[in-house]
Formats: structure tokens, C-alpha cells, sequence
């Protein structure tokens, strides 16, 4: 063998460990997962929809917290990189309120209201800021969304926006809902859902 054959046979062999070196560290089984102590078990309602929704490759991302009860009344909480999911049973045994962080906007979710409802009435505020209620029409009787952008608000007639001044920050959004009928002298609401959150970076 040639001293040039050999010499390109060992560039093949070298390519051929870096391309397995490179597929290896691609490899999802090899890709960082949740913590499984943080995982809610089957039968949790936080941790069946967190898992229906994709679990670790969802818009939650991985739990950050165990699902913990409220020390003040029924309900639970669980907090992921990415938002936190509530469970709120006043408005139903299986009402579910959701906020995370998608698209440059926070999202809030709400879902399994025990009844049917016309339409649904937001309430949003940013950490130290004013409360907006807003009418949310309904994607189900018993579902919802919103989003927003929780960095900008309406003032004077333009809108206005928050920033970091380029050194990074997170503005935690806060959310809760209500369902509400049409009556024919106004409108007949339910309670507040417990409030969920999520941080914004800006």
C-alpha cells in the first residue's frame, strides 16, 4: 500500500469517528430529561396534561417544582421552565388554568370547566402593574384562551412597551377567569379560577 493510500484511509477513519461522535451526541436518548422525582404520576391532572401535551418536548418544558396543594383551600400548583399549570376545582372537578411563555407573548389557557358557559372574562395583570379584564369569546363551552403581550400596554393612545435596556429581565404575568352567561338584565358569572403565572423575558 501506497503512503498515499494509507494516508487517505486514515482521513476516512478519522471522518467516520467524528461522524459517529456527532450522531451520538444528537441522539435523543441521549438528550437531557426531567427530573422524574418532579414528575406527577398518572392520575394527576396537572401531570395528564402536561404528558397529553407532550411532556418534556412540550410548550411547558420540564417541571421545575413538584405539584404541591394550596395550605388555604382545594386545588394544586405545579411550576415548569416554561409556565405553571393549576388545577382550580372551584370552577369544576376538573378545570385546569394554564399560562407559558410562547411566540414573544404569554398565553393563558383555561380548560374542563364544569358547565357550559357564552363566553369567558380575563383578568391579567403584570408584576406591579394594573389589572385588565378583557371578554374572551369560547373556543368550547368549557375551554379557552388568551394571550398577550404582558411587556406592552396601551397609554395615551399609543402603545408602550417595557425593556431591560439590553441587560435582560423576566416580567412575570398573572391571570385568572371566570365563565359568564348572557341574561337578559346582564350577565350571570361564575367564580375566579385560582391565578396562574408565567415569566416574560424582555
Amino acid at each position: 500500500m501506497t503512503r498515499t493510500s494509507r494516508a487517505l484511509l486514515a482521513v476516512a477513519a478519522a471522518l467516520g469517528t467524528v461522524a459517529t461522535t456527532v450522531a451520538v451526541s444528537i441522539s435523543p436518548a441521549n438528550a437531557a430529561a426531567c427530573d422524574p422525582s418532579r414528575v406527577a404520576p398518572p392520575g394527576s391532572l396537572i401531570g395528564d396534561l402536561w404528558r397529553s401535551n407532550g411532556g418534556e418536548r412540550s410548550v411547558y418544558g420540564c417541571p421545575v417544582t413538584k405539584e404541591y396543594g394550596y395550605a388555604d383551600k382545594r386545588g394544586s400548583y405545579q411550576e415548569f421552565r416554561n409556565g405553571k399549570i393549576v388545577w382550580s376545582p372551584g370552577l369544576g372537578d376538573g378545570a385546569l388554568v394554564r399560562a407559558y411563555y410562547a411566540g414573544g407573548k404569554a398565553v393563558f389557557r383555561w380548560s374542563g370547566l364544569g358547565r357550559d358557559w357564552d363566553f369567558f372574562q380575563v383578568r391579567w395583570s403584570p408584576a406591579g402593574g394594573r389589572t385588565t379584564q378583557v371578554k374572551v369569546g369560547r373556543l368550547t363551552p368549557w375551554s379557552g384562551v388568551y394571550s398577550v403581550d404582558p411587556t406592552c400596554y396601551w397609554g395615551d393612545g399609543e402603545n408602550v412597551c417595557s425593556t431591560s435596556n439590553g441587560h435582560g429581565g423576566y416580567l412575570k404575568a398573572s391571570f385568572i377567569v371566570q365563565g359568564c352567561d348572557r341574561g337578559t338584565f346582564g350577565s350571570d358569572c361564575g367564580p375566579w379560577s385560582i391565578p396562574t403565572s408565567v415569566k416574560v423575558p424582555f
